[in-house]
């Protein structure tokens, strides 16, 4: 692959101009404490600041649509006036590319007033969560994680449509102080909402759904549930934004015992949402879950105005019986017109050499997104070698690893990491406490970023309750990237991928373990050349995985039935 050409390396304090936010010129007092559940009342607005995305300005039914990455010609103005009567500042300085070329023109910095009529990226001001099905009898907290890598402080705002009579309530609101993160336990045990608010088992849940909005771009992430080790079965997905939502999906994870659903969530009043199995209509904050009951094909969602699609199961293993251990797992999708024709097959880093020093297996799956797709695997991989034929529009074709590769398409597919369970690397006994030996981990799922949808910088976040957290870096060889909180990433640290341009990487970024200044929270990465990141964390039989950040360029037009 021809290298692209380099940019200047954009260092850590060049982030106050990309995600620069609009405040009041007298700034906000510092908290990092929630308030407690308001609701806005039949007749009111949702308590939200007005400089959130222009899709949120008033109730649930707002919203522009658009297909994911869309972009405008309008250029917003320096100054300006919001509703508020607030002044307004648009920075219009010098700002770092934050995602692939786009000419000599200079783009304007990322606030929430003109974010949406620029590309859509993981950073964004709207975001969509769910509290989704895992085993019942795990009562821990639902969380939401937000990151704020700017210079300014963003305000906030969690919301549910469970007030009186329907209505929008303010769940909380909590200010992040810059280049800081948050988490906060919104549901179940010690949440700000103590119910359960889960989503049903199977069809429509009204108003299930929380919306999160700030005040300046941030980078948001659920996660489910809160609390690393003692809850077993925790998983976290990276929060697409408003922006990023479309009509198109296949929605795919990894079944077992307990099979895998699919829950979609309305962004917008009147909604109708197609699929295989039926039709369903949703309004603003509900949510549909799908049962799919098939491993072998992904699970089409089409709809008429964007969605947020999140796919799991209850509770699975990874590669199966016998062993008795079993992790939930969960992620929002990427919409169909993001998926590319080139990934990174990287591996994450091994989990307790001390233990088990040969490399343990990883699983993959290739999904495609139109019939007869090719896909190319260099180096070959066990079972599949060096070529997959994808017959129809989601098939899934799975395979064993325990090296990274690359994969290269002749049509836009999917590529998934899924993390196998703790027995697979602690093999001599099923006893229960045969996991605990130091942070083992167990399934995770995580949907790779396509090569063509890879960032020049990005801020993304790692779970503070888990022992051992890091970073799975992808670059072209030669690429320098640099980690705010360790400076450049030594080339010791990368792997090349043989017969391939392209190198693997790992940073831990524990607390403890971490390396350079490198602890957990909200971390921010940066290269002269586009890379890809996911970020992952271990705990004894649990684990998380997300890609850390990506863009969501529209790459080709997807269909809006199901296939066949």
């Amino acid at each position: 692959m021809q290298r692209r050409s380099t940019r200047p390396l954009l260092s850590f304090s060049a982030l106050a101009l990309v995600l620069a936010g609009c405040s009041d010129t007298g700034g906000r007092e510092s908290s990092t404490e929630a308030t407690g559940v308001t609701s806005a009342g039949s007749n009111s607005s949702p308590t939200v600041s007005t400089t959130v995305s222009p899709s949120t300005t008033a109730g649930p039914t707002d919203g522009t649509g658009g297909e994911t990455g869309s972009t405008s010609e309008a250029a917003p103005t320096t100054d300006g006036v919001d509703s508020t009567g607030h002044n307004t500042k648009l920075d219009i300085g010098g700002l770092p590319d934050f995602g692939d070329d786009t000419g000599d023109e200079e783009p304007l910095p990322l606030t929430c007033e003109n974010i949406a009529m620029q590309a859509a990226t993981s950073v964004g001001c709207e975001f969509w969560g769910v509290d989704l099905p895992m085993l019942q009898y795990n009562e821990m907290a639902y969380g939401i994680s937000v990151g704020n890598m700017s210079e300014a402080p963003a305000m906030v705002t969690i919301e549910d449509l469970r007030g009186p009579n329907g209505t929008l309530r303010v769940v909380t609101q909590f200010e992040v102080a810059p280049k800081q993160s948050q988490l906060v336990k919104i549901n179940g045990q010690d949440g700000v909402v103590a119910g359960d608010h889960k989503v049903a088992p199977q069809g429509i849940t009204p108003a299930a759904a929380f919306r999160v909005t700030s005040t300046v771009p941030v980078t948001a992430m659920q996660i489910n549930p809160v609390g690393g080790g003692p809850s077993h079965v925790a998983e976290a997905s990276l929060l697409l934004p408003r922006q990023a939502l479309a009509t198109s999906h296949f929605a795919t994870s990894y079944a077992w015992d307990y099979g895998t659903w699919t829950v979609v969530v309305a962004v917008e009043d009147g909604t109708t949402i197609t699929t295989s199995t039926g039709d369903a209509a949703l309004d603003a904050f509900d949510a549909w879950t799908f049962l799919p009951n098939d491993d072998t094909n992904a699970f089409f969602v089409g709809s008429d105005k964007p969605v947020a699609v999140f796919s799991g199961t209850d509770c699975v293993l990874i590669p199966g019986n016998p062993w008795y251990a079993c992790d939930h797992l969960e992620e929002q999708m990427v919409p169909l017109a993001s998926w590319g024709t080139s990934y990174v097959g990287a591996r994450h880093p091994q989990r307790v050499p001390e233990i088990n020093p040969t490399p343990e297996e990883v699983r993959w799956r290739v999904v495609g997104a139109v019939d007869g797709t090719t896909v190319q695997l260099q180096p070959p991989q066990p079972g599949v070698g060096g070529m997959i034929n994808i017959a129809k529009a989601g098939q899934i074709v799975e395979f064993a690893s325990t090296e990274s590769f690359v994969a290269t398409g002749d049509q836009p597919f999917m590529l998934m990491q899924f993390m196998t369970g703790c027995y697979n690397v602690i093999k001599t006994t099923n006893a229960p406490n045969s996991c605990s030996q130091g942070p083992t981990g167990d399934p995770y799922m995580i949907q790779v970023p396509p090569i063509e949808q890879w960032m020049t910088a990005l801020p993304f976040l790692t779970d503070t309750s888990y022992p051992r957290d890091f970073a799975i870096i992808m670059r072209e060889a030669g690429t320098v990237v640099e980690l705010a909180c360790l400076g450049v990433v030594p080339d010791d640290h990368f792997t090349a991928i043989a017969g391939t341009s392209y190198e693997v990487g790992y940073v831990e970024l524990d607390d403890n373990s971490g390396e350079g200044n490198c602890v957990d929270g909200a971390h921010f990465i940066s290269a002269d050349a586009p890379i890809g990141v996911m970020v992952a964390g271990l705990d004894w039989a649990t684990s998380y995985g997300y890609p850390g950040g990506l863009n969501f360029k529209s790459l080709w037009v997807p269909p809006t039935e199901p296939p066949g």
